[in-house]
Protein backbone atom coordinates (compact mmCIF):
# COMPACT_ATOMS: atom_id res chain seq x y z
CA UNK A 1 0.00 0.00 0.00
CA UNK A 2 1.72 2.75 -1.10
CA UNK A 3 1.87 6.33 0.31
CA UNK A 4 3.31 9.44 -1.13
CA UNK A 5 4.44 11.94 1.40
CA UNK A 6 4.48 15.53 -0.14
CA UNK A 7 5.68 19.29 1.53
CA UNK A 8 9.02 17.82 3.66
CA UNK A 9 11.54 19.80 4.47
CA UNK A 10 14.78 19.81 2.49
CA UNK A 11 16.89 18.94 4.95
CA UNK A 12 14.94 15.15 5.47
CA UNK A 13 16.25 12.05 5.27
CA UNK A 14 15.02 8.80 4.28
CA UNK A 15 15.73 7.54 7.71
CA UNK A 16 13.13 10.94 9.04
CA UNK A 17 11.22 9.52 6.95
CA UNK A 18 11.29 5.97 8.43
CA UNK A 19 10.67 7.32 11.81
CA UNK A 20 7.34 8.76 10.95
CA UNK A 21 5.99 5.96 9.73
CA UNK A 22 7.82 3.23 12.29
CA UNK A 23 4.56 3.49 14.89
CA UNK A 24 2.03 2.47 12.41
CA UNK A 25 3.43 -0.81 11.87
CA UNK A 26 5.76 -2.27 8.84
CA UNK A 27 7.34 -0.55 6.02
CA UNK A 28 7.92 -2.63 3.34
CA UNK A 29 9.78 0.14 1.21
CA UNK A 30 10.72 3.84 1.81
CA UNK A 31 12.53 6.10 -0.55
CA UNK A 32 13.38 9.58 -0.41
CA UNK A 33 13.43 11.50 -3.70
CA UNK A 34 17.05 13.66 -3.25
CA UNK A 35 18.49 16.12 -5.79
CA UNK A 36 21.42 14.55 -7.30
CA UNK A 37 22.87 18.11 -8.15
CA UNK A 38 22.75 19.31 -4.22
CA UNK A 39 22.73 16.07 -2.05
CA UNK A 40 19.12 17.39 -0.41
CA UNK A 41 15.23 16.13 -0.30
CA UNK A 42 13.35 17.31 -3.30
CA UNK A 43 10.78 17.49 -0.40
CA UNK A 44 8.72 13.99 -1.15
CA UNK A 45 8.65 10.54 -1.00
CA UNK A 46 7.19 7.17 -0.71
CA UNK A 47 6.42 4.68 1.69
CA UNK A 48 5.03 1.31 1.66
CA UNK A 49 3.31 -0.26 4.70
CA UNK A 50 2.59 -4.24 4.97
CA UNK A 51 -1.16 -3.57 5.63
CA UNK A 52 -4.17 -1.72 4.44
CA UNK A 53 -5.07 -0.59 7.93
CA UNK A 54 -1.75 0.29 8.76
CA UNK A 55 -1.45 2.56 5.64
CA UNK A 56 -4.45 4.27 6.28
CA UNK A 57 -4.01 4.71 9.67
CA UNK A 58 -0.89 7.04 8.51
CA UNK A 59 -2.56 8.37 6.35
CA UNK A 60 -5.16 9.84 8.64
CA UNK A 61 -2.70 11.09 11.67
CA UNK A 62 0.14 12.37 9.57
CA UNK A 63 -1.78 14.32 7.42
CA UNK A 64 -1.19 17.44 7.74
CA UNK A 65 1.14 17.15 10.61
CA UNK A 66 3.60 20.37 10.89
CA UNK A 67 7.42 19.32 10.72
CA UNK A 68 9.69 22.54 10.53
CA UNK A 69 6.92 24.41 10.55
CA UNK A 70 5.57 22.83 6.74
CA UNK A 71 2.32 21.21 6.99
CA UNK A 72 3.09 17.90 5.29
CA UNK A 73 0.73 16.16 2.97
CA UNK A 74 0.13 12.81 3.37
CA UNK A 75 -2.50 10.71 0.91
CA UNK A 76 -2.40 7.40 -1.56
CA UNK A 77 0.33 7.48 -4.35
CA UNK A 78 -0.95 8.03 -7.50
CA UNK A 79 0.70 4.98 -8.78
CA UNK A 80 -2.11 2.49 -6.27
CA UNK A 81 -4.65 4.59 -7.29
CA UNK A 82 -4.36 3.77 -10.94
CA UNK A 83 -4.00 -0.04 -10.06
CA UNK A 84 -7.06 0.41 -8.41
CA UNK A 85 -9.09 2.24 -11.20
CA UNK A 86 -7.57 -0.07 -13.62
CA UNK A 87 -9.31 -3.05 -11.43
CA UNK A 88 -12.56 -1.24 -11.61
CA UNK A 89 -11.98 -0.65 -15.25
CA UNK A 90 -10.80 -4.37 -16.09
CA UNK A 91 -13.26 -5.65 -18.96
CA UNK A 92 -15.70 -8.36 -17.41
CA UNK A 93 -14.18 -11.76 -17.90
CA UNK A 94 -16.14 -13.15 -21.41
CA UNK A 95 -19.03 -14.76 -20.69
CA UNK A 96 -20.16 -18.58 -22.60
CA UNK A 97 -23.17 -17.56 -24.71
CA UNK A 98 -24.76 -20.80 -25.96
CA UNK A 99 -26.14 -21.02 -29.78
CA UNK A 100 -29.36 -21.50 -29.10
CA UNK A 101 -29.89 -18.66 -25.72
CA UNK A 102 -33.12 -17.08 -28.27
CA UNK A 103 -34.51 -20.59 -29.14
CA UNK A 104 -36.85 -20.07 -32.51
CA UNK A 105 -37.07 -16.71 -31.82
CA UNK A 106 -33.74 -16.13 -34.22
CA UNK A 107 -35.09 -17.89 -36.77
CA UNK A 108 -38.04 -16.28 -36.56
CA UNK A 109 -36.81 -12.95 -36.94
CA UNK A 110 -34.39 -14.33 -40.04
CA UNK A 111 -37.61 -15.31 -41.86
CA UNK A 112 -39.09 -12.20 -41.17
CA UNK A 113 -36.17 -10.54 -42.72
CA UNK A 114 -35.65 -12.32 -45.42
CA UNK A 115 -39.53 -11.88 -46.85
CA UNK A 116 -40.47 -8.84 -48.78
CA UNK A 117 -42.24 -6.35 -47.64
Amino acid sequence: MSILVRNLPKTFTKENLEDLFFEFGTIASCDMVMDDATGLSKGFGFVEMSTQDETDNAIKALNAKVIDGKKIRVKWSNQEKKQAAAEDLAPAAPRDIPENVWGNAASTNDKHKSEPE
